[in-house]
């Protein structure tokens, strides 16, 4: 026989038709799984990021996203106004088994405008932008008329600010008072 052909452009160092370990090689450096993914235009490293949550009002909490491992940084959800959420006691505590549960925040939050500020991104992300790991508001009004309020307010930001590169609509919580 004749000898293998040297391995293409495209194929690894260690690709050989004649070594049994090809598909070894091949699985090893080329076919690696990703978790990367495409969303409204939106390139993410990976399809996993974080959820709008208790852990993410404040940019030292979302500068600790921004340098984990996550696909994105999304904010926590936003007012039109900062609220300082439902009455304490807000979590539910099972003494015999030491269980815990986060309940009824009412989305605590320091409003639209701290979370498109342009110094709070900065101090979350960074100055350069993020194409590696984009930066998202998530907004949740009270009605439609403050949802189309923050809209407009976030794209009043992205004039001077391209930073913000998506927007959650947060229509699913409940314990809200005041908010149907």
């Amino acid at each position: 026989g004749h000898p293998p052909p040297p391995p293409a452009p495209d194929r690894p160092a260690c690709y050989s038709s004649s070594k049994p370990s090809t598909v070894s090689c091949l699985i090893k450096s080329t076919m690696a799984p990703s978790l990367a993914t495409t969303v409204a235009g939106i390139p993410l490293p990976t399809c996993v990021y974080n959820a709008s949550g208790p852990r993410t009002g404040s940019s030292a909490a979302l500068a600790k996203i921004a340098a984990s491992d996550s696909g994105g940084i999304l904010a926590k959800s936003a007012t039109v106004s900062s609220q300082t959420g439902n009455p304490q006691p807000r979590t539910w505590h099972e003494p015999d088994t030491n269980v815990a549960s986060l309940n009824s925040e009412g989305l605590p939050n320091s409003g639209i405008d701290y979370y498109i500020s342009s110094d709070t991104i900065t101090e979350s992300v960074g100055s350069a932008t993020s194409d590696k790991k984009p930066y998202m508001v998530s907004i949740s009004g009270k009605n439609l008329h403050d949802n189309l309020e923050m809209l407009k307010k976030i794209a009043d930001a992205r004039k001077s600010d391209p930073r913000i590169a998506a927007v959650e609509l947060n229509l699913a919580c409940p314990n809200v008072i005041g908010k149907p």
